[in-house]
């Protein structure tokens, strides 16, 4: 199997960096500009993945179309100033770079390019996929065979990494592999219950899972 693997896919949000303290931070500027009760780290766990009116609907039981606007002009830009990327997100990706492995994200924030921007990561992909790109979000299998698309590569020749049940999901959806983190909010026996073929708690696993060099030995 490592010889066949010649790309990752990576979903962005709590799987290569730790969105969740800006977005709560910033969400709950939002709400109290709205008039809408706070919010906490945990809840807003709950929503990352779902795009943005669902993830709002379970937060404050409705959506306005309107608070994305607001959201937007006011509170994004701090948002994704805050993005931090785990500890081994850096050495691990230029572990697996530097072995010749294509590399994407796939995501279901709009927009998604902006945010790895911010975090630093661009250098890293070859493309990045975000809402705005695709006909169907996740957990439809669309963003991952469009992704395919760009690399013409086959399920068999990829694997998708992801935090959330929808990750799983999307995956199992496109056929592909999925490799779940419990850096987000589900541990390992929700994301074997929800399709993962392996589970990890901390990225660095991914290389000897795909035949490259231990990424502790690559610096900044």
């Amino acid at each position: 199997m490592k010889n066949s693997i010649k790309a990752l896919l990576f979903d962005f949000d709590m799987t290569l960096v730790d969105s969740s303290r800006g977005i709560t931070h910033c969400l709950n500027l939002l709400a109290a500009a709205e008039g809408l009760p706070s919010v906490t780290r945990e809840e807003v766990l709950l929503t990352i993945g779902d795009p943005i009116p669902l993830g709002w609907e379970k937060l404050w039981g409705r959506f306005d179309p309107r608070w994305v606007d607001r959201y937007r002009e006011n509170y994004r830009a701090e948002e994704i100033a805050l993005i931090r990327p785990f500890p081994s997100t850096v050495p691990v990706l230029k572990a697996l770079k530097g072995a010749g492995l294509r590399l994407g994200v796939v995501s279901n924030r709009g927009n998604a390019r902006i945010a790895v921007e911010g975090a630093g990561l661009t250098w890293a992909f070859d493309f990045v996929l975000g809402l705005d790109e695709v006909d169907r979000p996740k957990p439809d299998a669309d963003p991952l065979v469009k992704a395919m698309g760009r690399l013409g590569l086959g399920p068999a020749e990829v694997l998708y990494v992801g935090d959330t049940d929808i990750d799983m999901a999307t995956a199992l959806a496109a056929s592909v592999r999925a490799v779940g983190m419990t850096t987000g909010n589900f541990d390992e026996e929700g994301l074997l219950s929800a399709g993962a073929w392996k589970v990890l708690d901390d990225l660095t696993g991914l290389c000897p899972l795909v035949g490259v060099a231990d990424s502790s030995r690559v610096r900044d």
